[in-house]
């Protein structure tokens, strides 16, 4: 998105973090392994973690370096840099009319983005509440709140995500979400619910090839198969369909599985739209009678606009 032009890409991540202060994990994390990416990096610390056949030493040290990475991750998205402000929403006209136009009421979001500014944004601009915003990750104090008109499905988590011990069996950890003006300006103003107490750190699944979910991240993976098979349009925005994120080409088969090339239309916005659209073809074994639409160019006015009479057409 346009809004954060000098946020790092995915591949520069990690020497960025390792510049920001207090971010030695990210330093020894390079220095390691001779590696800056960080999906990279991390995949092969989870390789020797996993090579660690018994508990202490190496195993404990290689445990806390990955813990103290993600926490330096959680700080830098945490951040006031990603926090939404009515002032940069109202200062971007292509951004209000991209939430206004382009999302509408019923509308289901999968969103690969640590940081919370999209469902902030949309919050501010009345599209989103905490009350079915998440999909089936709900808080129990939003019942009251009106239901959310778009559902944001988060499955790599977010910093508006807590996990903590269950209040009835601490070998069990949950997932929730923390409320408050920080995250959404309108549904959190002037409450601070948070989830878990001082047990509780926010929940990211870091940037490796190895994932792995918790029971309720995994329900948002069930939730965004299910919104994918019953749309008939599919917007992919910003998104580079990396290889190892498997599930992204699961949701495109659920989209186009046992539909013909007339009744479903895929539209990606990027800068490299038309290259992902060849993958995309490649990837589904079909030819050009498919409805693909390649919108080339960043999330800013003119692309806005292309998105907006693409939709309609």
């Amino acid at each position: 998105m346009a809004i954060f032009e000098q946020a790092p890409l995915n591949a520069e991540l990690l020497p960025y973090l390792a510049k920001r202060p207090n971010a030695s994990a990210s330093c020894k994390l390079i220095q390691r392994y001779h590696i800056k990416e960080i999906e990279i990096a991390l995949t092969r610390l989870d390789a020797d973690i996993a090579l660690c056949r018994t508990q202490g030493g190496p195993k404990d040290y290689l445990c806390g370096l990955r813990h103290e990475v993600e926490q330096e991750i959680v700080a830098y998205f945490d951040s006031a840099d990603f926090s939404v402000t009515s002032d940069r929403v109202d200062s971007l006209p292509w951004l209000r009319q991209f939430l206004d136009d382009a999302v509408s009421a019923g509308d289901v979001a999968l969103s690969l983005n640590y940081d919370c500014f999209f469902e902030g944004a949309l919050d501010y601009r009345e599209k989103w509440t905490p009350n079915g915003g998440y999909g089936p990750l709900k808080h129990m104090l939003t019942g009251n709140d009106a239901p959310s008109p778009v559902e944001v499905l988060k499955i790599h988590g977010s910093t508006s995500f807590r996990i903590a011990k269950d209040l009835g069996n601490d070998n069990i950890r949950v997932v929730n979400l923390a409320i408050n003006e920080k995250y959404f300006p309108k549904s959190g103003k002037y409450r601070h619910f948070g989830f878990g107490g001082d047990d509780a750190q926010t929940y990211l699944i870091a940037p490796s090839y190895i994932k792995r979910p918790t029971y309720e991240i995994s329900r948002l993976m069930l939730r965004s198969l299910e919104a994918v098979a019953e749309a008939d349009t599919l917007i992919i925005i910003g998104c580079g369909l990396r290889p190892e994120d498997m599930f992204l080409y699961v949701l495109l088969t659920a989209f186009t599985d046992g539909y013909s090339p007339k009744e479903r239309k895929i539209i990606v916005l990027d800068q490299k739209a038309e290259d992902l659209v060849f993958n995309i073809k490649t990837y589904l074994t079909v030819d050009d009678s498919y409805s693909m639409i390649p919108i080339q160019g960043k999330l800013q006015q003119d692309s806005v606009e292309r998105l907006l009479q693409t939709i309609q057409t």
